[in-house]
Order: structure tokens, then C-alpha cells, then sequence
């Protein structure tokens, strides 16, 4: 996220603008959680806000919970509320510039607080992907449609279709479906979702693009450079001048050598 983004998180908690706050664990989490028996599981909450399922999860004998959020305000609040909680797994951060290893990412609306571009969607799967152990779990509550009309202000929805496409290149879908048990304010606009990392397989450790098509590389690609930045790392002029996803694989698909280059960029990236 932006700096102006962090700004505008920050002035909502100051100016109490959070409508999104129940103010305590909702119930579809608190029922997941319920039945998890491994209290040692790695757990993240990315935009955790004022982060009532964390404290839920810490009182309740997790021993390895985090938190992160791009505002510093919810994060005091809630070491306030929460002095026991361990400071050092409290993490002031931009997400996409986290890193860790987690068993379990947590879900609550996250992904609605963001821009509802491609690119940033696509970015966000690939980041989620990444901080998740092999056979690793995200899982939450998605918002289905957006509160405005015009879809112009937080939170910005998708359609269970939509969600399905973006998460399926890392995810394996094992549960999406309408919450039963959503606030009143959220029935029958709110999703439950279990996703689990996919795993490599062995073709895949021999071929490192093995299944990934080249529109996903470069939307990978452009969500975490920019056009800008991926024009002066590879040289061709579908990305410099004024570049598209249509344009830029048109050219790639009939010009070898640099579908190569960009191929070689998308390994260095994310193959390490």
C-alpha cells in the first residue's frame, strides 16, 4: 500500500470513521477457530484493525499469533486492551512487504480495503501464497457485493466467481460459500472461504513455469513492478508506451526472446 494509504487508514481510526468494527470476534470466525486443535499453528491477521479474533485466539491458548496492519493507531489500541500480548508479533507494516511463514492467514475483509484493480488482486493472491507454509491455509470472510452502489468506497467486493479466478492459480478452493452465521449487518453479503495452498509438484521443481500461463506472469509481473519499473527492466516498447496486459502478451506471444526475458524476470521474482 501507499503512503497515502496509510495516511488515510490512519486519519479514519483517529476520526472513528470504522464502520467496519463490530467490536468484538465475529461468529464465523469464532466457530473456525473453535474447532482448531493445533494451538501452536503459525497465524497472521494482515489488516487486522483493532484485532478482537486475535485477542480471542491469544486468551483462548494460541501461542503464535501475529498481527499487522499499515496504520500504527489500531495496533496501540490494541496493545492497550491487550498488554500480555506479545509486542514483538505486532507488526507496523506495509503487507506486501512482510515476510514470514505461516500455517494459518487470517481473512477479515482484507482483501475489500484494497483499490479493486486486477493487478493489486492478483498481487494480493500472489503475497498470501507466499507467506504460507507448503499446505498452508487463508481463511475468512470476503465481502460479496460492495455497500455502495457505484462500488466508488470501501468495502470494495467481488462476486464468488471473481473470487474463485483469482485465487485458483495458488488456492485450491475447499470451501466458498454464504456465511449462516454473518452480524445482521452483513447477512447474505458476506462469504466464508477455506483455501489451501497448492502444492509444487515434482514437474513443477524441474520446470519452475510449469502450469502458469504467460497472462498470469505478466499480471504477477505489472502488480508488483508497475509499468514503469518493468519497462526499464525489460526494454520493449509494449510496456513502455501505453501498455496493456492485451497488447504486451499480443507482442510477447510472437516475439520469443522476449517472452523469455519476462519469463526469466517472473523466476528471479518469485522462484527464488
Amino acid at each position: 500500500m501507499t503512503e497515502n494509504n496509510k495516511e488515510y487508514w490512519t486519519n479514519r481510526y483517529n476520526e472513528g470513521d470504522i464502520g467496519w468494527d463490530v467490536g468484538e470476534a465475529t461468529q464465523p470466525l469464532v466457530s473456525y477457530f473453535d474447532q482448531l486443535t493445533n494451538k501452536e499453528l503459525r497465524i497472521l491477521i494482515p489488516g487486522a484493525g483493532n484485532s478482537y479474533e486475535a485477542a480471542y485466539l491469544h486468551k483462548n491458548g494460541f501461542t503464535n499469533v501475529h498481527i499487522l496492519d499499515i496504520s500504527e493507531v489500531p495496533l496501540k489500541n490494541f496493545q492497550k486492551r491487550n498488554p500480555d500480548f506479545p509486542q514483538e508479533r505486532c507488526y507496523h507494516q506495509d503487507f506486501f512487504k512482510h515476510k514470514g511463514t505461516y500455517d494459518l492467514i487470517i481473512e477479515q475483509t482484507f482483501f475489500c480495503s484494497f483499490e479493486p484493480d486486477q493487478m493489486t488482486r492478483v498481487k494480493y493472491v500472489t503475497k498470501m501464497a507466499s507467506l504460507l507454509a507448503p499446505k498452508g491455509k487463508l481463511v475468512g470472510l470476503l465481502m460479496e457485493n460492495s455497500s455502495i452502489e457505484d462500488n466508488s468506497l470501501r468495502p470494495y467486493g467481488a462476486t464468488e466467481a471473481q473470487y474463485r479466478a483469482y485465487l485458483k492459480p495458488h488456492f485450491t478452493i475447499a470451501h466458498l460459500e454464504k456465511c449462516y452465521n454473518s452480524i445482521a449487518t452483513r447477512r447474505n453479503n458476506e462469504l466464508f472461504g477455506i483455501f489451501q495452498k497448492k502444492e509444487k509438484t515434482k514437474t513443477q521443481k524441474n520446470n519452475p513455469l510449469h502450469g502458469i500461463t504467460l497472462k498470469t506472469i505478466l499480471e504477477e509481473l505489472v502488480a508488483t513492478y508497475g509499468w514503469e519499473e518493468l519497462g526499464e527492466r525489460v526494454r520493449i516498447n509494449s510496456f513502455v508506451s501505453n501498455p496493456s496486459i492485451n497488447s504486451s502478451l499480443k507482442f510477447l506471444r510472437k516475439t520469443p526472446w522476449a517472452r523469455e526475458k519476462v519469463e526469466k524476470l517472473y523466476v528471479y521474482t518469485f522462484k527464488k
